[in-house]
């Protein structure tokens, strides 16, 4: 399973604490377990004075490169920070898959499998032509941009995406036999320097059943906190303070407002052609 990491504040603020140092922060979280390791790339990314996104990553193991994952939350001092630790689901381990990947100005990391892609690519329209990979979180990535065009808002383009997800496998699930779902998680983050918004979701059990830390924390459901003036959500709480687990399916919001940060969470009911869609964190 992929771990995923934001940060969020008024001003800029640094990540090396939560990204390094915590009890259970991201880089610990890389080899803290020997049955789930994330040893197959990494990434951290944030935002210059420009507005523009700087992004560092590898294809490597960050257990392995700690001292250059530790440079790069060090760097990482941001309104805006996000990290990616990558367990593949497909056989290409290499810098180009790494997350998050860029485009437009936004960054995006992705922990799950849309086992759809290649019809998922075809409904992206000019957008196709942008991939720069065959990576299913990519595909899923400009999925997530094409209906935040259409949309204007974070949140309802995560929720299109489902939408579209589902539209799709109505038609093509016979491709797929014995898979019950056009995808386990879209679990992912999205930011475009300005705020940090995500969807927790999944379908289907993926690579693992529950957090590397927090073995009674589904490996699906992610966690929010506040830490000195900055909204932090994780795939796990990565230190032993406080945390709020997300109710899935949902999305959550963090934005600027004033001189704190705004959380908006928006409970999501999903339904597809085929009825109801699942949540595996509730079987």
């Amino acid at each position: 399973m992929c771990r995923l990491y934001a940060q969020l504040a008024t001003q800029p603020a640094p990540s090396r604490d939560q990204l390094v140092d915590a009890d259970f922060s991201l880089l610990r979280q890389a080899d803290a377990d020997p049955a789930n390791p994330q040893k197959d790339g990494w990434g951290v990314a944030w935002f210059g004075e420009d507005g523009r996104p700087r992004v560092t990553k590898s294809g490597g193991n960050a257990a392995a490169e700690k001292d250059a994952f530790a440079r790069a939350a060090d760097a990482a001092v941001s309104r805006a920070v996000v990290g990616h630790l990558r367990a593949a689901s497909n056989p290409h381990v290499d810098l180009a898959h790494a997350h998050p990947f860029e485009a437009e100005g936004w960054v995006f990391l992705h922990n799950g499998t849309l086992t759809i892609a290649a019809e998922v690519a075809a409904a992206l329209g000019h957008r196709k032509t942008l991939l720069k990979t065959d990576s299913d979180s990519e595909v899923y990535f400009q999925q997530f941009l094409k209906h935040l065009a259409a949309t204007g808002d974070p949140s309802r383009a995560f929720e299109a995406c489902v939408a579209e997800n589902w539209r799709l496998w109505e038609s093509c699930a016979k491709r797929y036999p014995g898979v019950a779902a056009p995808y386990t998680s879209l679990n992912a983050i999205a930011s475009d320097g300005r705020g940090v918004h995500a969807l927790c979701h999944a379908a289907a059990v993926g690579l693992a059943r529950c957090g590397v830390f927090h073995p009674d924390q589904p490996w699906s459901v992610m966690s929010f906190a506040a830490r000195e003036g900055r909204f932090i959500l994780s795939s796990e709480g990565t230190d032993s303070g406080e945390w709020t687990r997300l109710t899935p399916p949902e999305t959550i919001s963090a934005v600027p407002s004033g001189s704190r940060v705004e959380v908006r969470r928006r409970a999501l009911t999903l339904t597809g052609p085929l009825g109801p869609v699942p949540e595996v964190s509730r079987t």
